[in-house]
């Protein structure tokens, strides 16, 4: 498509848009996790996303993310602005698929192995560039545009690996301990978000990671997670401080959009108009682990939470509040309140079943100066990520994931 093309296909985008913000959401689509699409939705998909590329649809959304990488990365915008900007590239594929709808990667179930996920294999995203082009899947062949003409490109962290990544427990951790916003997006942006982009590398470690699809997975992972938090009784909870430090509200403009901050808050209302399979109905499950991430298929959700509300009640209460109610309750008659374990050290204990937690990747001094972020609240945060795991597992907790 030529220059004036694509420009008259963006005013025309524009314009749809501000008529469904205007009017509400006739057509609410549903997120899904990409493993559980057939492969005839994953057809449709990458079909849609071709046309896509082939529009300059990719070098649009990467030109605008690498122009305000500084006012969304290392502030209180994060949360709202990359939801705005997801649903802009959904609404741009539904020019193509009225049906189009970003699907999300559980990359917490996949947290031990990332290189092992399905989704990186040539039936889905594609995997390891080894530094260089991707060799497989979706984006194979394809040449981005943006900041200059080149193959899609990605490289592990660890070569022909990746380190691992946050367990779906801290990250369950973390959404209990946070009631701010702030303290909520800074450990976020400190953890997941920051191994999962180093972890895939190559573009996706750039301004402009955005030219991998993986960024919209990964994205839309994030957004689930904090649409998830949000119904723990922080659905309209925003605070914290923009790029030049001044306060954010819910009146707040959004860069490049200008949008209200207020306007993301909710879904399937203004311009929202997207729902997450599996918690639709059930978001107010504030101690469910399974609706941070999908438990394996011989570990059901009751299982998972069951294990974690055997720990020691001193441990819960650290870093798993929302559960001392419920683990109270589960409590053996006459067990002390501050015992140091729930493990029976008899013959007769319960054989434990998973895995050790281990310890996740840590932000690369280069990731943390590029996001401007403070050296030393890195630090504190990794410090605790590493605590988190020897604590669960002095404690006999073994993981299902």
């Amino acid at each position: 498509m030529n220059v004036a093309g694509f420009v008259g296909l963006v005013l025309a985008h524009f314009l749809v848009g501000l008529t469904a913000a205007q009017s509400g959401c006739s057509h609410i689509v549903t997120r899904r996790d990409i493993m559980t699409l057939s492969p005839q939705e994953w057809d449709q998909m990458a079909s849609v996303l071709q046309r896509m590329q082939n529009d300059g649809w990719f070098r649009y959304f990467s030109e605008i993310h690498n122009r305000e990488f500084n006012n969304i990365h290392g502030n209180d915008n994060f949360f709202p602005w990359h939801r705005r900007f997801l649903r802009d590239f959904e609404e741009a594929g539904q020019r193509y698929d009225p049906d189009f709808a970003v699907p999300f990667w559980d990359e917490l179930r996949d947290s031990r192995n990332p290189a092992g996920s399905p989704v990186l294999t040539d039936r889905r995203v594609g995997g390891n560039g080894f530094g260089g082009c991707v060799r497989d899947g979706l984006q194979q062949g394809w040449t981005m545009s943006f900041p200059g003409p080149h193959c899609l490109v990605r490289g592990y962290d660890r070569g022909g690996q990746m380190q691992s990544w946050y367990s779906p427990e801290f990250v369950f951790s973390m959404m209990q301990r946070y009631n701010d916003m702030h303290g909520f997006r800074e450990n976020i942006e400190f953890t997941l978000h920051g191994s999962v982009h180093l972890g895939v590398g190559g573009d996706m470690a750039t301004l402009y990671s955005s030219n991998d699809f993986i960024f919209f997975l990964h994205h839309a992972n994030l957004d689930r997670l904090w649409d998830q938090w949000q119904s723990w009784g922080h659905q309209w909870t925003m605070d914290g401080r923009n790029h030049q430090g001044n306060s954010i509200g819910l009146n707040s403009g959004l860069p490049h959009y200008g949008d209200a901050v207020g306007s993301t808050m909710q879904l399937g209302v203004n311009r929202m108009c997207f729902r997450y399979s599996g918690t639709w109905g059930r978001r107010k499950s504030g101690n469910s682990l399974a609706l941070v991430s999908t438990p394996p298929p011989n570990r059901g959700a009751t299982s998972a939470e069951a294990d974690l509300e055997k720990l020691p009640l001193p441990v819960l209460q650290k870093w798993f509040p929302a559960l001392v109610s419920s683990a109270r309750g589960n409590a053996p008659a006459g067990a002390a309140a501050g015992t140091n374990s729930t493990r029976s050290s008899s013959g007769s204990s319960e054989r434990l079943v998973g895995h050790f937690l281990v310890y996740p990747a840590p932000l690369t001094d280069e990731w943390v100066g590029m996001h401007r972020f403070d050296k030393n609240k890195v630090a504190k945060t990794m410090e605790e990520a590493r605590e988190f795991v020897d604590v669960l597992n002095r404690a006999g907790y073994r993981s299902p994931y």
